[in-house]
Parts: C-alpha cells; sequence; structure tokens
C-alpha cells in the first residue's frame, strides 16, 4: 500500500484522561487502534467543562474538539458553527441554530438548550465569565423558537460574536443540569473506546523521551515543548516539527507597582530598558518568534496607538536605578539602598518550561546592572493564588490570544488575574478603572478608541508590562505515524482535523 493511498485524517476524539462525551456536541467517531493518536501533555487538567479551557493549562488545546459553539472564526472573520446564521438589530442579536444536532447523550441541540447553558454561566460561575461582555451584559435570553435565540442587551456590545467563539461558550448538553445542579468542573462522563489519548507528563526530558521513543505520537504547543527542544527534534529524522504563521498572542513580563521595590517607575523603566529581548528571542527563542513592542499586537482592534519607545538600554536603565537611589554596589554587584539589596522574585508556572527559561535569561541581563531575581515556578494553582495576592515582583503573564485579546484581557483588570494587583500601585488606576467601564458599556467607536488609548499609553509610559514576543505555536510528531499537523485559525487549540495520518 503505498503512502499516499494510507493517508487519513484522524477524526473523533475521547481521551483515556478526558473522558466528558455525554457534555459534547455533535456525534463522536472513534478510530481503531490503527488510527489512535497518542499526545504528550505538560499541564494539569483541573476539568474538563468548557470553562477547564480558560485555566491556561491541559484541557485549552483540546476543547474545539469536544464542545461546539455558535460562532467560529477563520481568517478574522465570524462562521458558522451551532448557529447558521445571526443578525444584529441595535442592541439585539438574533441567532438561527442548526438543526438535527444532537449530544452524545442523544439530548437535542435547541434554543433551550443554549439558554440553559447561557442561564448556567451566568447564575453559578460569573466570576469566571463577568469580563465577556457577551454573556454578563446580556439583559435577557429569549427562546423565539425551537431553533432560533434572541440576546438582549442594554446597550449594543461590540465584541458579541469574538467571544460567543471562545472556549468558554462550548454547549453542554442540557441533561448536566437537570435538577438544578451545576456541571461545572464536574463533567467526566465517559461513554466508549478511546481514539485519542491524553498522556500527563509534567517533566520536560520526559516528554522528549516520549516522543523519541514513540510512547506518544505528538506534542503540540509551547507549552509542552521549548525551542530547545524543537530545534533537537528538527534533526531526527523520524520526527517532524511545523510551527504556526500567525501570532496569537504577546509573551510579557508583568511588573507590580504595588511593590516596595516597583513602586518605583523609575525601577520600572529602568528593568524595562535593560530587559534586551533581542536576546531572550535569538537565544531561549532560537528566532523563531518576532520582539514584540506593545502589549498587544497594532492589528488588533483598537490597538492601533502611538506608543511611548522602551528600547534595550542598558546605560539608561543605569542610570534610572541611579537616580532612584540604588548607587550602592555590593560585592557581589547587586545595587544597595539603605542597606537593602535590590532583589525582586519572578514566577511562572512550573508546567512552563519555556516560561521558566525566559525568566532565567532575564535574571542573568538583570544582574548585568545590578538586579538580583530569584525565579520560582510554582504549580499552576499555586502561581495563580500568589499572583491573585500580588505576592510577586515580576511574573510571566502572556496576553489571552483571539479572540479574548484585547479586549476581555483589559477588561479582566477591573478584578481579576494578575494585573489587578500589579496595577495598585500606579495613580492612574481608578482612571484606568473608569475607562475600562466606560469601554465596556458604549458602542461609541469614538469613545472606545479614547479609552484603549489612554489604558494602552498608561501602561507602556508607566512601565507596567514588558512585551517579549509575539507568540506562535509549535508541534513536534512522530513522523512514521502522522504524515502532517496544521495550525488551524486559533493556534492555541489542537485540532482533530488538522492532524493527517500516514
Amino acid at each position: 500500500m503505498t503512502k499516499k493511498s494510507r493517508k487519513r485524517i484522524l477524526a473523533g476524539f475521547l481521551s483515556a484522561a478526558v473522558v466528558l462525551s455525554a457534555g459534547a456536541c455533535g456525534s463522536v467517531n472513534t478510530g481503531s487502534a490503527e488510527d489512535a493518536v497518542t499526545i504528550g501533555e505538560a499541564g494539569t487538567f483541573f476539568t474538563f467543562d468548557p470553562l477547564g479551557a480558560i485555566e491556561g493549562q491541559g484541557f485549552l488545546h483540546y476543547y474545539k474538539m469536544v464542545y461546539e459553539t455558535l460562532v467560529d472564526y477563520e481568517d478574522e472573520m465570524p462562521v458558522p458553527m451551532l448557529a447558521q446564521s445571526w443578525e444584529k438589530d441595535g442592541a439585539t442579536w438574533t441567532f438561527h441554530l442548526r438543526k438535527n444536532v444532537n449530544f452524545t447523550d442523544g439530548a437535542p441541540f435547541t434554543a433551550e438548550a443554549v439558554k440553559t447553558n447561557f442561564d448556567g454561566l451566568r447564575t453559578h460561575m460569573m466570576d469566571s465569565v463577568s469580563y465577556y461582555g457577551a454573556i454578563s451584559r446580556i439583559r435577557e435570553i429569549e427562546v423565539v423558537d425551537e431553533y432560533t435565540i434572541r440576546l438582549h442587551y442594554d446597550q449594543p456590545y461590540y465584541a458579541v460574536l469574538e467571544e460567543l467563539s471562545a472556549a468558554v461558550f462550548g454547549i453542554l448538553s442540557p441533561r448536566l443540569f437537570e435538577g438544578g445542579r451545576q456541571p461545572y468542573g464536574k463533567v467526566t462522563e465517559t461513554a466508549g473506546p478511546d481514539s485519542f489519548t491524553v498522556r500527563l507528563i509534567a517533566d520536560e526530558d520526559a516528554r522528549m523521551l516520549a516522543l523519541q521513543n514513540k510512547e506518544i505520537d505528538l506534542l503540540y504547543g509551547s507549552a509542552q515543548l521549548t525551542y530547545d527542544m524543537y530545534e533537537a527534534f528538527s534533526r531526527q529524522d523520524s520526527i517532524e516539527t511545523v510551527q504556526s504563521e500567525e501570532v496569537y498572542a504577546t509573551r510579557n513580563l508583568l511588573m507590580n507597582t504595588a511593590g516596595d521595590v516597583l513602586g518605583d517607575v523609575r525601577v520600572r523603566k529602568a528593568i524595562r530598558h535593560g530587559t534586551d529581548k533581542e536576546q531572550i528571542v535569538g537565544t531561549i527563542l532560537h528566532g523563531m518568534e518576532s520582539p514584540a513592542d506593545t502589549l498587544f499586537p497594532k492589528t488588533l482592534a483598537f490597538c492601533d496607538v502611538e506608543q511611548t519607545d522602551c528600547p534595550y538600554d542598558r546605560d539608561l536603565a543605569i542610570k534610572l536605578l541611579e537616580e532612584s537611589g540604588w548607587r550602592e554596589i555590593g560585592a557581589d554587584g547587586i545595587r544597595m539602598k539603605d542597606g537593602k539589596r535590590l532583589a525582586l522574585e519572578a514566577i511562572c508556572m512550573s508546567e512552563r518550561a519555556m516560561d521558566e527559561q525566559i525568566l532565567t535569561a532575564f535574571k542573568g541581563q538583570m544582574e548585568e546592572i545590578g538586579v538580583e531575581v530569584l525565579v520560582s515556578a510554582y504549580e499552576t494553582n499555586a502561581w495563580f493564588e500568589k499572583g491573585y495576592s500580588g505576592e510577586f515582583d515580576v511574573s510571566v503573564n502572556d496576553t489571552y490570544g483571539f479572540p479574548q485579546d484585547p479586549q476581555v484581557f483589559i477588561a479582566a483588570m477591573l478584578d481579576y488575574g494578575l494585573d489587578y494587583p500589579a496595577q495598585q500601585g500606579l495613580p492612574e488606576k481608578p482612571e484606568i478603572d473608569r475607562r475600562i467601564n466606560t469601554m465596556l458599556t458604549t458602542a461609541d467607536e469614538e469613545v472606545i478608541q479614547e479609552a484603549y488609548t489612554y489604558i494602552l499609553c498608561t501602561l507602556q509610559e508607566e512601565a507596567v508590562n514588558i512585551p517579549v514576543s509575539g507568540m506562535r505555536e509549535i508541534a513536534a510528531f512522530n513522523g512514521d505515524k502522522i504524515e502532517s499537523v496544521t495550525f488551524m485559525n486559533d493556534p492555541s487549540t489542537c485540532y482533530v482535523s488538522g492532524i493527517v495520518l500516514q
């Protein structure tokens, strides 16, 4: 049999570790053992409902193979998924749903099922989704008929379609809500054999050996692969590597303005000018990503804003540190002031080896200007706890990527995530929050643009974030088993339809 005649596209999804077909919409085609693919995964799977994807680890990469949203995006344009068409009338959106669709537990997909899901999020999980205006700003959900649902807002919201394509809005079977239940964090029902296995391997060396030994077939995403691993795999005949063309988010370092040391904007600016992102991109990222100068690419809506240029300038960094009083230098080269060392803690998730490598490079660059950096890698839950409580000086802080960037990432600055505690030392924080609330409660694009301009320019001028690079996704796979892996419209998600077997 020739290679061409044996080619087949992998179809269907279930996982030995992720068994949740009772919540999925559509049909699941389980493959033969010959068709089965095993993927290595670094991150913990906290939950397997759609909300599990917003934790940024584990299930994030696979949710679109299990759940469907009303809308998806291709080439930056909305395309039908469970909604076959839609129209907007002022502050009202009407969605006409696909017919003859069943969940994998047999329940029919209807407008009532959509209402049940959205009501469930609003009732039980508003803290997690309040930054998605598409759901939090709904005044009324109207079931027009069996396959038509209407969302009424008090005011028009510009990002409804973008946000309804996000992972959190994957539709669960209404049976999971029966009896007043809320299924979030609990969707683990199983149904049938596996055609797709996710093997949790926390250690990066163990993941590398597992692919080399063909114990797994695929490593997908920069959470599983460092660029060192990627380069090593690219030199091996039996392993293929591929990188996405699209930049989907921004790697950046977040500085805590509420800290004793970083409360001084001159120190923050010194650290930003002392960060050589070109070196980080050229070494840690092997030149495969491009340095970023702003928190969001200017190609995103409302982000084409002129902002302060912050180039690498070691001499300027040293000058700013001396101006801020850090003039004395100890025997080990670390600066001192009033008997206190200029020391910072930089945190990241231990499951993301590349983030720790970036912080290690950052640590070396800071030593050159007399700043001591302690790099601490925490398990994901511990990282969130440290971050949310503001117990850090610097943290890796990737943006969310489309469709959450920029509006959801910005909205979360109000009282959620690491950005909220990190901005507490800014005198402009009340005005930033006022502008965010204004942005979320108006349909006037001129007012929205003014809000974005103020927020982005203020964060840049106050040196809150250090943009590092535009993130691309990478994958390495067993070339004897898989012919190709294609990155679809959202590179952070592993699509089964993008995997072609030999």
